[in-house]
């Protein structure tokens, strides 16, 4: 089997899963680059780094959108940068991609703790996608507090009906509505909660419909409250890539002579948020971009954000 085809199937899971968030997708990633480290051929470290390398560009390839995965990227190749044999750079970046993942873990849950403190009592939040943070924070708290759930569809592929369905059976009360609807409900809200994949330049990336639904309520004087842990934060001057194109039989089975557009990331401006809540607890945007400042990426990383910028 020739390497293209190798790395092509072992990302083609993580380009295929169209439903989950970044948390879930970076699990998966995390799997990904475990497996390849241990099965690459290689006769060499520099093989090795070359092999894990090439794997690397193709899982931010199968989702740009998604700043995590560029998170697990900068350990992963950092760790076996600093190898100095075959079998070191192997256990290095298994170990790696193993800590990286079961961080995530603790990340969510430390982002979904911080962010009780901005949930009303009583009363409505909206939210829209399936954010494993949001999802976490609500089914936990909703319930105890009284609150009723908002839920999105989230078209094209509907994820918003596994958060709706998650939080029925969690004992939450929540009405579902189309996406449409966004600007006459959200008034009605308390508070409105979404994830996020990436934070960086351009603002809050999250599934298309984000803007419509954060901007109903901006103009109605609701709160606007982003979950995001750490490994969503980009550093100043990488991309956010938002010209994913996907499939446009996900939108319709369009008959000829029609073009589908069908892309799942917008950007939602920074100045229409409340506040990040994170792992370390809940920041304003102001503090938020001091934090960015303070990030960087290695070159590998940086090189592949130049590509992207190009295109």
């Amino acid at each position: 089997m020739d390497s293209d085809r190798r790395f092509a199937e072992l990302v083609a899971p993580l380009r295929d899963d169209v439903v989950s968030g970044a948390s879930v997708l970076s699990r998966t990633a995390a799997d990904v680059i475990r497996r390849a480290a241990v099965r690459l051929q290689a006769g060499s470290i520099e093989e090795l780094r070359w092999g894990l390398g090439e794997v690397s560009r193709r899982i931010l390839d199968a989702q740009p959108a998604m700043a995590p995965l560029a998170a697990l990227v900068r350990d992963v190749l950092q760790a076996v940068e600093e190898a100095d044999t075959l079998e070191h750079g192997r256990h290095a970046a298994a170990s790696a991609a193993d800590r990286f993942r079961s961080d995530l873990e603790a990340r969510s849950e430390a982002a979904a703790l911080a962010a009780a403190a901005v949930l009303p009592v009583g009363g409505m939040v909206a939210t829209l996608s399936s954010s494993a943070t949001v999802r976490r924070l609500l089914a936990e708290e909703a319930g105890p507090r009284g609150i009723t759930v908002l839920c999105f569809e989230s078209r094209p592929v509907n994820e918003g009906r596994d958060m709706a369905s998650a939080l029925a059976r969690a004992g939450v009360d929540v009405v579902f509505a189309v996406d449409a609807a966004a600007q006459l409900l959200v008034p009605q809200a308390d508070a409105v909660l979404i994830g996020a994949d990436s934070i960086g330049d351009l603002g809050v990336v999250n599934k298309i419909g984000s803007c419509v639904v954060v901007h109903a309520a901006r103009v109605a004087g609701v709160p606007v409250h982003v979950l995001a842990d750490e490994t969503k934060i980009l550093p100043r001057g990488f991309p956010q890539v938002l010209d994913d194109d996907r499939p446009g039989t996900e939108v319709w089975d369009a008959p000829a002579g029609v073009r589908i557009w069908n892309r799942y990331f917008e950007v939602v401006p920074m100045e229409w948020v409340t506040s990040v809540v994170t792992d370390l607890g809940v920041q304003t945007p102001e503090a938020l971009e001091d934090r960015r400042a303070e990030l960087d990426f290695p070159i590998g990383l940086r090189a592949w954000a130049a590509s992207r910028r190009r295109d």
